[in-house]
């Protein structure tokens, strides 16, 4: 028997609050959800001021029409007290203004800022999205452990926390001991696959005639922010390493993004005499940096091989989203890797800052068509069963009502 489905008479409002809108994890992950979810809830998405070497994802909203956006000015990722005290106060207004049932916060800043003032509002339902945390690798370890500090006081408040996967969770739980384990659901990431969009061959070819590969050229990338986690030196380290043993059939390299550190890593490029431009591949020059790049179905689709080398991470969306589009993938392992991706089946997954294993691996794929072809066979196929978007939109739906009903916040329930 199937259970009673409420029926509302009044949809429950929900507050989603971002970090920034920018491209990333967080809203290629966050606005399918939303879009998905507006038909049971009012929603109305706040997010923060962006920072300069960043883009607004538009092609988003153009995809997903109907969403209702604000953003706040003064919620931003550096921290300044009196910015942050008026970012506080915009956010507490909003709630308030919103008469907010929920309010599901995504990101350090705005799980702070957000919740703090989602709980001085008297919101019922306080949410926080775990995409990754600050309790490694980012600070210092006095630092990393004012932030845990931080976190266990306002994980009293969060009536309920969203973990990406298991080892996050047992992070959370048992090594910073942030939240109780019965506070924290583990959901999936689900990506938004267009499997209408099957214009494979064209968007590869578009992807190498603009950056002028060759044929027989095999293309590896790494797509993120290029920022100290991501651990981008690594990847240069490798790059030369894999020029110098690969000398014939040189592979081609590309980072897709950009970020505080790209300076850096263009001079770490210089001082070990690799060439790069933001152009194209040529016989001399096999690095490109091509700054954000929004048409990503061309890039997965131009790429050959997938690279993340991360000292930390959540659920990395662009390991999720290499393997829908059949790309095998070469990562560290680093926070929730390992449950994004299969060793050895659609992809390799190696230990952090081990660069004689992440190039022996890489070389291995770069040599065999036929392996990185089956690696991402696999990976398809393990990827939309893992982490189908209509399977994250029903588990987050689930949590919602389940939670409300606990605070005896459905109105209008007719439970015939």
């Amino acid at each position: 028997m199937q259970p009673a489905v409420p029926i509302l008479t009044e949809k429950p409002r929900l507050l989603i609050i971002l970090n920034r809108f920018v491209i990333g994890g967080q809203a290629v992950d966050t606005i399918p959800l939303a879009w998905y979810l507006k038909d049971f809830f009012d929603i109305l998405i706040l997010y923060g001021e962006k920072e300069k070497d960043e883009i607004e994802p538009s092609f988003l909203l153009e995809r997903y029409k109907g969403l209702q956006l604000k953003k706040i000015k003064y919620l931003r990722r550096s921290v300044n007290p009196l910015i942050d005290v008026i970012a506080f106060f915009y956010v507490l207004y909003t709630i308030f203004k919103f008469k907010a049932d929920i309010v599901h916060t995504h990101g350090a800043k705005s799980g702070f800022v957000g919740r703090v003032a989602a709980w001085m509002a008297g919101v019922p339902v306080i949410i926080h999205t775990f995409h990754g945390h600050f309790f490694h690798s980012y600070f210092s370890k006095t630092v990393s452990g004012f932030i845990a500090i931080i976190e266990r006081i306002i994980g009293k408040i969060t009536t309920s926390a969203i973990a990406l996967s298991s080892d996050q969770k047992a992070e959370l739980v048992e090594v910073y001991k942030v939240l109780p384990a019965q506070k924290i659901k583990i959901i999936q990431l689900g990506f938004a696959f267009d499997e209408n969009n099957n214009d494979f061959d064209r968007s590869r070819e578009a992807f190498k005639v603009k950056y002028g590969l060759l044929h027989n050229d095999v293309a590896i990338g790494i797509v993120g922010r290029i920022v100290p986690i991501k651990n981008h030196s690594f990847f240069v380290k490798a790059i030369q390493q894999l020029l110098s043993q690969n000398t014939v059939n040189k592979p081609a390299f590309f980072i897709i993004g950009d970020g505080d550190i790209r300076p850096q890593v263009e001079s770490e490029l210089r001082q070990k005499s690799i060439s790069f431009n933001n152009k194209g591949i040529t016989a001399t020059n096999r690095v490109v940096l091509t700054s954000w790049v929004t048409d990503m179905y061309e890039v997965m689709t131009g790429l050959d091989i997938i690279a993340l080398t991360s000292l930390n991470e959540g659920t990395p969306l662009s390991v999720i989203e290499a393997q829908f589009f059949k790309r095998p993938v070469v990562s560290t392992n680093a926070g929730g890797v390992k449950n994004t991706m299969q060793d050895g089946v659609t992809g390799f997954v190696v230990e952090k800052n081990d660069l004689v294993t992440f190039c022996k691996k890489l070389n291995l794929l770069i040599d065999s068509k036929e392996m990185r072809t089956a690696m991402g066979e696999e990976g398809y196929k393990f990827a939309a069963e893992k982490f189908s978007k209509q399977k994250e939109v029903s588990v987050t739906k689930d949590l919602y009502f389940t939670l409300l009903k606990q605070k005896g916040r459905l109105r209008g329930i007719n439970n015939a």
